[in-house]
C-alpha cells in the first residue's frame, strides 16, 4: 500500500525532464579558481575569535615562561585546551548552525570547505607550538621531547575528545559540551602535572610518547571521520 501510495505521489508530482540542459549550462560563465585562491578564501570565513584566542594562547604562554620561575611549561600545557578548542569549534560549525545543506548548494563542495578550515587551522596551530616548544625548553630546563609531550598531550587529548563529541552530537550544544571538556582537561593538566610527570619521565618518557602518538591517531581518525560525514550529509 505505501509503495502504490509513493508512486502515485510520483507520478502526481514528478516534475518534467529540462530541455536543452546541457546546452544551457555551457552558456554560462564559470570563473576558475586555483586550489591555493580557493584556500585564501577560506580565511575570511575563520571567525575572529579563533585568531584572537590562538594568540592569547601564545602571549600568556610566552609570557609566563619569562615571568615564571619553575613549571612554566605547565602554564603553556594548561593553556593548550583552549588552542583545541578552535579547531574542535570550526570542524562542526556547518552542523551546529544547520547550513549543512545550504553550503552544498555552492560551488565547492562542502567535504572540500570542512578540508580547507582544518588544514588552515591546523597549520595555524602547529605554528603556534613550534614556536611555544623553545622558548619552553629554554625556561624550563629540559629537553624538547618532555616539552612536547607535556604541551601535546592535553591539547590532542582535547581535540581527539572534541572531534568524537561534535561527530555524535549536533546543533549548540556540541559547543558547550566541548568548552566544558577542554575547561575540565586544563584543570586536570594543573592539578595532576606531578603525576603526568613521573608517568612521562618513566622509561625514558616512552609512556609519553606512547601516548602523544596514540592520542595523534585516534585525532586523525576522527577528523578523517567527519570529512567523510560531511562528504555523506
Amino acid at each position: 500500500m505505501k509503495q502504490h501510495l509513493r508512486q502515485e505521489l510520483k507520478n502526481v508530482f514528478d516534475a518534467p525532464q529540462p530541455l536543452h540542459k546541457r546546452a544551457f549550462l555551457r552558456t554560462l560563465e564559470q570563473p576558475k579558481i586555483s586550489i591555493p585562491a580557493f584556500i585564501l578564501t577560506q580565511f575570511g570565513y575563520i571567525r575572529r575569535w579563533v585568531w584572537i584566542v590562538s594568540a592569547l594562547v601564545f602571549v600568556l604562554s610566552a609570557t609566563g615562561a619569562a615571568g615564571l620561575s619553575q613549571d612554566t611549561v605547565w602554564v603553556a600545557s594548561a593553556l593548550m585546551p583552549l588552542l583545541a578548542l578552535t579547531v574542535v569549534s570550526e570542524s562542526g560549525r556547518s552542523q551546529n548552525y544547520e547550513m549543512a545543506e545550504l553550503e552544498m548548494a555552492t560551488r565547492f563542495s562542502l567535504r572540500s570547505v570542512v578540508l580547507a578550515r582544518l588544514g588552515i587551522l591546523g597549520m595555524e596551530n602547529l605554528i603556534v607550538l613550534s614556536l611555544l616548544l623553545p622558548v619552553e625548553t629554554a625556561r624550563q630546563g629540559g629537553t624538547v621531547v618532555q616539552a612536547g609531550v607535556y604541551v601535546l598531550v592535553p591539547y590532542l587529548m582535547t581535540t581527539f575528545s572534541g572531534l568524537w563529541i561534535v561527530r555524535r552530537i549536533h546543533g549548540r550544544e556540541a559547543v558547550y559540551i566541548c568548552a566544558g571538556t577542554a575547561v575540565c582537561i586544563s584543570f586536570l593538566t594543573m592539578a595532576l602535572q606531578g603525576s603526568i610527570a613521573r608517568y612521562c619521565q618513566a622509561g625514558s618518557g616512552m609512556w609519553g610518547i606512547a601516548a602523544v602518538l596514540l592520542l595523534l591517531t585516534g585525532t586523525m581518525r576522527q577528523c578523517a571521520g567527519i570529512v567523510n560525514k560531511t562528504a555523506a550529509v
